[in-house]
């Protein structure tokens, strides 16, 4: 699966395209900047959405593959505030795949039982830079996830020089949810979908 991210507040999401799994737009708080995500089944969907919308203003887009799901315990809900995390590129092969099994063995597991969490993706771009989206029904919980992962200690194994921390983190408002097809479970090559049983 693919996502497209864009920092416009005033686009459209062709929620009628075949290839859109989900879009959810934000708008950061105290302010008015504006987030737009959209799912795309491959990524020539997601590639041809951003030709689509680089036609209609200069700043363009950029298309990440998602490269992790985590459905939370909330996941039936729709989410009311988000966290976006960036780790801006380029990034080493090496930094990347730290984060990532950081995110799986220890972030992770510290996170998926807090109340409110409805989804985690983890957008992993070109460069091999990042994009970490917490979608929750509230700040409480953004705050509580962020204890959480505060809270963890480094595993065995773990370097802390290649785990330096996000660039920049946003908190949104959520002030658009339209999920039209379910997201697809983990499948070889895929992204990982952790569901809550």
């Amino acid at each position: 699966m693919y996502a497209h991210l864009d920092h416009a507040s005033s686009r459209g999401h062709a929620e009628d395209d075949p290839g859109l799994r989900a879009c959810v737009a934000f708008r950061q708080l105290a302010g008015q900047a504006g987030v737009c995500l959209t799912l795309w089944d491959t990524q020539a969907d997601a590639d041809r959405f951003a030709s689509q919308q680089a036609e209609l203003a200069a700043l363009a887009g950029q298309v990440y593959e998602v490269t992790d799901i985590g459905e939370g315990r909330a996941a039936s809900q729709a989410p009311a505030y988000a966290r976006l995390m960036y780790f801006d590129g380029p990034r080493a092969p090496e930094q990347a795949a730290a984060e990532d099994l950081a995110g799986q063995r220890r972030i992770w597991p510290a996170i998926r039982g807090l109340s409110g969490l409805v989804r985690t993706y983890v957008l992993r771009g070109p460069d091999l830079g990042c994009v970490v989206i917490t979608l929750a029904t509230s700040v409480e919980t953004l705050d509580a996830i962020a204890r959480a992962v505060m809270a963890t200690e480094l595993m065995p194994g773990e370097d802390p020089a290649l785990l330096p921390g996000p660039d920049r983190i946003e908190i949104h408002h959520v002030t658009g949810y339209h999920m039209p097809r379910l997201l697809p479970s983990a499948a070889p090559g895929g992204p990982h979908e952790r569901t809550l049983t």
